[in-house]
């Protein structure tokens, strides 16, 4: 059986968790399933792309490689699902400091659309303020998107939200 028919066979936890651990064992598939979640085919891709959630938890390393083009591909997406599992890996991983502008673009414009999944606030959140620590013109941007978006925020937007306006309130303290 191969790789694409394990995806299509079932789509629980427990389906994703077994394609990570195969993968982990036999790490040469992680570019396959790459290339599956690339094709944004339905279900397959979004299927594909839970796993790589798991494989992030349990060997980091794996993915690092495919970084920089999961960062490079991620305003191409178009599916949810995948962006989700997208911003959970980047907003989990060492991030090198050349990609901090397209993040910062990407999720403030995560931040700014009212329709933008809860999941994807939450994790562009960590994102932009990760990659805007040392610019405070940045941090005072990201507070104004997060206020904007307290309002009408569910509870774990806003207290992810609100943690990360008291973050940012402790670091312009260290700074003055």
């Amino acid at each position: 059986m191969n790789l694409y028919q394990i995806i299509m066979e079932e789509h629980s936890r427990a389906q994703a968790v077994m394609i990570a651990d195969i993968i982990i064992k036999k790490p040469l598939l992680l570019k396959e399933l790459i290339e599956i979640i690339f094709t944004e085919e339905e279900p397959v891709s979004r299927r594909a792309a839970w796993p790589l959630r798991f494989i992030h938890e349990r060997d980091i390393s794996l993915l690092y490689n495919y970084l920089p083009i999961i960062i490079i591909k991620l305003p191409e997406i178009k599916s949810v699902a995948i962006q989700r599992n997208f911003l959970y890996i980047i907003a989990y991983s060492n991030v090198p400091e050349f990609y901090s502008g397209q993040l910062i673009d990407f999720t403030s414009k995560i931040l700014t659309n009212k329709s933008s999944p809860v999941a994807s606030l939450i994790y562009s959140i960590d994102i932009f303020f990760s990659h805007s620590k040392e610019y405070p013109e940045l941090l005072n941007e990201l507070r104004i998107m997060i206020e904007l978006l307290l309002p009408n925020a569910t509870p774990g937007v806003r207290s992810k939200g609100l943690k990360t306006i008291r973050k940012i309130d402790r670091l312009e303290k260290k700074k003055s």
